[in-house]
């Protein structure tokens, strides 16, 4: 007796979490995703507790020396966060394994080594710029009197403040009061004195827009240079501070 062929056709619908068509879609996400995860668990079960301690105090030192930083121009503190960056960054890349994964202590010692080092340098030299780095006293200056200068005219700048370096970087700027009237500024000339300051903080023949080194010294409670201008005869001449700052 032969077997009865059915013919009937049957259509099966996979729905749910636990469907094929699911599974597939889900094997394909955990291929992308689930290998980096598993590798980087795998990594992490194989960090040593010894390794936290060093990146903390690294931590610790960089914030220390960024709470303690003082104010001034940013590029003299450039070297100062780079050494900070680079010491957390090795450090971090020690911890996770990064660099220096070996079974030899040496390249761990010598990247965790590298990082202290730098961290210190940056603290020490925060330390440094807090004590004999730049500060910029712009703001603390002004002209009196503040009009218009002539020829032969002369008035002073003062810096609030006392004098907390050994020199003062200043510059002077002066412009045609009337521009549309003159040009007088190319050929006009300032003499810079430190009043109550030695022959030394003297200095002729300066031009508008040229930073001047005064010598302070000792110790000041307020800074005052006078400020000769010479220019052509009927120039009206507008001067101000361009910058001013002290540093040793």
């Amino acid at each position: 007796m032969t077997p009865r062929r059915s013919t009937d056709t049957y259509d099966v619908k996979s729905t749910g979490s636990g469907s094929l068509t699911i599974g597939k879609v889900g094997r394909v996400v955990l291929s992308l995703f689930a290998g980096d995860v598993s590798e980087f668990s795998g990594r992490a079960k194989r960090w040593s507790g010894w390794n936290w301690p060093p990146f903390f105090l690294v931590l610790a030192l960089g914030a220390t020396a960024l709470i303690a930083g003082p104010s001034g121009p940013a590029r003299q503190f450039a070297w100062v966060y780079a050494a900070i960056g680079t010491a957390v960054v090795l450090s971090f890349c020690r911890v996770v394994g990064v660099v220096g994964d070996s079974r030899s202590p040496v390249p761990r010692a010598l990247v965790q080594g590298s990082a202290l080092l730098l961290a210190v340098l940056g603290l020490v030299g925060m330390d440094h710029l807090a004590e004999h780095g730049e500060i910029d006293v712009t703001g603390r200056t002004h002209l009196s009197p503040s009009g218009p200068m002539t020829r032969m005219s002369a008035a002073q700048v003062v810096v609030d403040g006392p004098a907390q370096r050994s020199w003062l970087r200043l510059t002077v700027a002066v412009e045609d009061a009337d521009p549309l009237q003159q040009s007088c500024t190319p050929e006009s000339e300032l003499t810079l004195q430190l009043i109550g300051g030695s022959n030394t903080g003297r200095v002729e023949g300066v031009r508008a827009g040229t930073p001047v080194e005064l010598p302070l010294g000792g110790s000041r409670t307020e800074v005052r240079v006078q400020v000769a201008l010479s220019a052509e005869e009927g120039c009206l001449l507008a001067v101000s501070v361009a910058s001013a700052a002290f540093h040793d």
